[in-house]
């Protein structure tokens, strides 16, 4: 491969993306960014003539394709392209082509033709033949840091699956077991990508404590899934920021539960996937008094009812005393008969984790407290909290919470 043949193929490739029906063009559009990134780093490493362009390979490819009429091929473009093709250098370009891309042929020795439209009938001309073997790519994928179920077949069907946006962000997160985390997450529960971005940005895979639940993380390298318990489902802290409350505690608790309401849809995606909502303000008698629980969900993987009480300042242990009073009412009188226990999640605005310890150790019921932020924290927020995690784990005791 020489410089030019690189051109040639890229601004083909476009062309053929150009041409193809709406009903296709996103994927074609991914693995045509994809090709284009995959040919960069083969001819990085096998280019014949690539000494004579060196450092600068992608700053003068995109003054090339520019000259030759290629749009969206700028330097930040092409680099992004690169990027995908690195983090997954095990896609099976070829078959996703045939599959999706009706511009794309096989010819009876098995080599790839595009065709491009060009005739004013219509007609389809053969234009030139990709090349499709990428050696260096091949390399990469013996020594790239991948669990043991991120295969071919999962690198396709994440393609087939998501958007080219979705890929940008993901190829982002450096750390390949997080990258993994959000992979699944992504095409378990269909985020949109500023959903994805916001989730990534707050810091989920930290939050959901992948990190200090040593069989959550076997069960992710393992076997690719999401280990289900209410220790890794329940989050801390909650970023509630959509709901545009100022800090507490400027509001009451019944605004901060009108909010949520309001806000139904982004909170449910802050819970996670297999939320639903059952009631509000959920009357509990007992010796002629009225309680009131603040809301109460139901849980699809865990098959439970999850009570949720919120609280506008720190943790008091009485609170949970309250919400294991709530549970053990829900227990007998509101879960069916093939329902687990339910759980009960105290949202607060802070906690003190040796409280929260002595105050919810060997209560029957799972009784968990989680903090709630109404703006979106600062990375050093975010390393301070999780420096004082570590801290914790340090000590030898895991958090119950």
């Amino acid at each position: 491969m020489d410089f030019a043949s690189l051109v040639a193929d890229i601004r083909g490739l476009y062309a053929a993306a150009a041409s193809t029906t709406a009903h296709t063009v996103d994927r074609l559009l991914t693995l045509r960014s994809w090709l284009t990134g995959a040919w960069i780093v083969e001819y990085e490493q096998r280019g014949e003539d690539r000494a004579a362009y060196g450092e600068r390979l992608v700053d003068r490819l995109a003054e090339a394709l520019t000259l030759a009429g290629v749009e969206g091929a700028g330097r930040s473009n092409l680099r992004n392209f690169r990027q995908l093709a690195l983090v997954w250098p095990d896609l099976d370009a070829q078959r996703a082509l045939l599959t999706i891309a009706p511009a794309i042929h096989q010819t009876a020795s098995g080599e790839l033709t595009l065709a491009i439209r060009q005739t004013a009938s219509g007609e389809s001309v053969p234009a030139l033949g990709l090349s499709l073997d990428f050696p260096g790519l091949r390399l990469r994928i013996a020594s790239a840091e991948r669990l043991p179920w991120q295969d071919a077949a999962w690198t396709e069907r994440l393609f087939r699956t998501v958007s080219f946006s979705h890929l940008l962000e993901l190829s982002r997160v450096g750390i390949p077991m997080k990258r993994a985390f959000y992979e699944l997450h992504v095409v378990k529960e269909g985020w949109a990508v500023r959903e994805l971005r916001r989730q990534v940005n707050s810091m989920l895979y930290e939050r959901v404590g992948l990190s200090k639940d040593k069989g959550a993380v076997m069960t992710l390298s393992r076997d690719g899934a999401l280990s289900e318990s209410p220790a890794t489902i329940l989050r801390d802290p909650y970023v509630l920021e959509f709901l545009g409350l100022p800090e507490p505690p400027a509001f009451t608790e019944a605004e901060l539960e009108a909010a949520l309401l309001d806000h139904l849809q982004e909170f449910l995606r802050e819970l996670g996937r297999d939320f639903c909502f059952v009631d509000r303000q959920v009357r509990i008698t007992v010796g002629g008094e009225h309680h009131h629980l603040d809301l109460l969900f139901f849980h699809r993987g865990l098959r439970c009812l999850v009570a949720i009480d919120l609280k506008i300042g720190r943790f008091d242990h009485a609170d949970a005393g309250q919400m294991h009073f709530y549970l053990n009412y829900i227990a007998e009188n509101l879960s069916r008969p093939d329902e687990n226990a339910p759980v009960g999640l105290l949202l607060c605005a802070d906690k003190d984790e040796d409280k929260v310890h002595y105050a919810t150790a060997g209560l029957p019921h799972a009784v968990f407290v989680s903090r709630y932020l109404t703006a979106l924290p600062s990375e050093a927020q975010l390393a301070r909290w999780l420096h004082d995690e570590r801290d914790r784990l340090g000590r030898g005791r895991l958090p119950d919470t």
